[in-house]
């Protein structure tokens, strides 16, 4: 198991500036999914469709989902609407 914080941004900062995840591995797809779960866990499970649009990024790079992260912390970043 990898620890990975997870900085929160946008629509995300309603459940604090960041927390812990444990992944089996650190592809962000694990880490999407796991996110997911702790969503659920904290009673946010509303979160969930705005996760599936959502970007993850390490530092300034943004990251699909088969990339995996070299660092132990990501930010997630929601959709935005405007220009």
């Amino acid at each position: 198991m990898t620890q990975i914080h997870v900085h929160c941004l946008g629509v995300f900062r309603e459940i604090g500036d960041g927390f812990d995840v444990d992944t089996p591995s650190n592809s962000v797809d694990a880490i999407r999914r796991a996110v997911a779960e702790h969503l659920m866990h904290m009673g946010r499970s509303d979160l969930n469709d705005v996760l599936k649009r959502s970007v993850f990024a390490e530092g300034d790079e943004l990251l699909k989902d088969h990339m995996v992260v070299e660092g132990s912390a990501v930010s997630v970043l929601p959709p935005v609407a405007g220009g």
